[in-house]
């Protein structure tokens, strides 16, 4: 590291010495200036793989030095020669190595929300200038520009990787590793509107790459690895994915990590992973009485939500076990736990779509693909629902979610599938009853005017939940409890008496209480 920095320094004074030169010459010396600037800027292999050492900042302490004095150089270079260095015509063919090391520093320095890496600048001004590179649409144009320009600047850019991610010898190239990923992400990803198609001896390489992430024992290569899998199984490359059964591979080297997952972004990614194979492969099930690995990512997501206390963790299990039930929803799309989306009606309005998903559960939809976990699913929404109990913005959230539950795990089940059993009417039973006492609650403290802004969602979220309730007792109910169980006709009260003004009446004292929550916080 100590002889870069010894290398870039004798480099700039050279490059920066006066020279008297004609129009090309100068051409050629702006390249060469630009060339040795932007190198100067990537992180060279380590001395150490990352399971020799442990990585630290101190690790990379002499080439953040040669980084934060090199980048501003490089920046005004951009500024002042930008069709030179970046353009691509008769005139302009020399520049094909600046603007591989141009795209590999950038994809190496941007800097994501939650992912920073000790090699990445911390000026903020640094950082924010690589943003807009990105942000700005700068870095695409170059990946994808149009002529045989973007076919040279990729062939040179996979060269590299091939080089420096085979075998074990990316453990020497922590910056080059998360470049890939970002670069893969935002030409055949979710970091582009529009990915491009993704050529099957790429997919090969990014997935023999990826396994080696996932298999190490650091939890950022790890999500890294998932940031890979989760491009390969990116829609647009469906058909040639599932042609090659490259996601029978990813989904083996997946699953097997949900049991490890304990972070919010190694859950997130692990997740979102598994949910696109699901999707890729749920419509091969042709027959719902057998065993397939959708029932073992239900019995994972069950597992792994039953035993977690954190609300943000429990969050994202909850939002991808809503997902996988709403499978064959068509018309109805979970975004998240209190984004729900009607496709057929053009409706993203969280409670109009909800009286649409109550209505067609209840009386049309029926659920038969995950009618082996009902009784799990109706047992355990007594315990999501103590998770959701709370006056926070995070709360409000999950009983959204919670509402979700009810709605898809309870409401569309054949009569004859459901049968009046004691085990599922004492969990819905305990729902009501901790719902109702949530309920009176969430009433003190609208009362006592004790409430915040963050509360205002938290009881929107109570009131739909309210309404799912009462449409559950008005025409789901019958099929769970039959005439002479009065413990719970009583609990559930005038919610099934078919009146509508008896049914919202704590409806409308909660909106009434709403309007003046919310005058007094303004």
């Amino acid at each position: 590291m100590d002889d870069l920095l010894c290398r870039c320094l004798i480099y700039q004074r050279k490059v920066t010495e006066p020279n008297s030169t004609t129009m090309d010459d100068e051409n050629a010396l702006l390249l060469e200036r630009a060339t040795g600037l932007i190198k100067c800027c990537k992180l060279p292999r380590l001395t150490h793989s990352i399971d020799e050492a442990q990585l630290k900042p101190d690790t990379f302490r002499s080439f953040m030095a040669i980084l934060d004095e090199t980048l501003p150089k490089v920046f005004d270079l951009l500024a002042q020669y930008e069709n030179q260095l970046l353009g691509y015509d008769e005139f302009n063919r020399e520049n094909l190595e600046f603007q591989v090391n141009l795209v590999l520093v950038v994809a190496e320095q941007l800097q994501l929300p939650g992912e920073i890496y000790d090699f990445q600048t911390e000026n903020v001004a640094y950082r924010e200038r690589l943003v807009e590179l990105y942000q700005n649409g700068q870095l695409e144009r170059i990946l994808t520009k149009e002529g045989d320009g973007s076919e040279r600047l990729l062939k040179r850019i996979w060269e590299h990787f091939q080089k420096v991610l085979q075998g074990k010898e990316w453990m020497y190239h922590p910056g080059d590793v998360v470049a890939f990923v970002r670069i893969c992400e935002l030409l055949y990803g979710n970091m582009s509107e529009k990915p491009s198609e993704l050529p099957q001896s790429v997919a090969s390489f990014v997935l023999a790459v990826g396994i080696s992430l996932v298999e190490h024992h650091d939890p950022e290569y790890e999500i890294l690895g998932l940031k890979l899998f989760n491009v390969l199984l990116n829609e647009r490359h469906r058909s040639m994915i599932k042609e090659s059964n490259i996601h029978e591979v990813v989904f083996q080297n997946s699953f097997r990590l949900s049991a490890k997952a304990k972070s919010e972004r190694f859950l997130r990614e692990l997740w979102a992973c598994i949910f696109q194979y699901v999707k890729m492969t749920a419509t091969d099930q042709a027959e719902f009485g057998d065993w397939s690995k959708l029932d073992d990512v239900v019995e994972a997501l069950l597992e792994a939500l039953t035993f977690e206390s954190n609300l943000a963790l429990s969050s994202i299990l909850l939002l991808y076990l809503l997902k996988v039930l709403s499978l064959d929803l068509r018309n109805f799309l979970i975004d998240d736990l209190d984004d729900v989306q009607a496709v057929d009606s053009r409706c993203h309005l969280y409670e109009p779509v909800l009286e649409q998903l109550r209505k067609y559960c209840a009386l049309e939809f029926r659920n038969r693909r995950f009618y082996r976990w009902h009784k799990r699913l109706v047992a355990m929404i007594p315990f999501e629902l103590e998770k959701a109990c709370g006056g926070t913005r995070e709360c409000g959230k999950y009983m959204h979610g919670v509402n979700l539950l009810f709605v898809l795990a309870v409401f569309p089940i054949e009569p004859e599938a459901v049968g009046f059993l004691p085990d599922k009417q004492s969990a819905l039973l305990d729902f009501m009853i901790a719902f109702k006492r949530h309920m009176r609650d969430q009433y003190g403290r609208i009362q006592s005017l004790t409430g915040k802004c963050d509360f205002l969602h938290s009881l929107k979220a109570s009131v739909s939940c309210d309404k799912s309730i009462t449409v559950f007792c008005r025409s789901v109910a019958q099929h769970y409890f039959p005439p002479d169980r009065q413990d719970f006709w009583n609990v559930v009260g005038t919610a099934v008496d078919g009146s509508e003004e008896g049914s919202y009446q704590e409806d409308r004292i909660f909106y009434e209480c709403l309007k003046e929550l919310q005058t007094r916080l303004q």
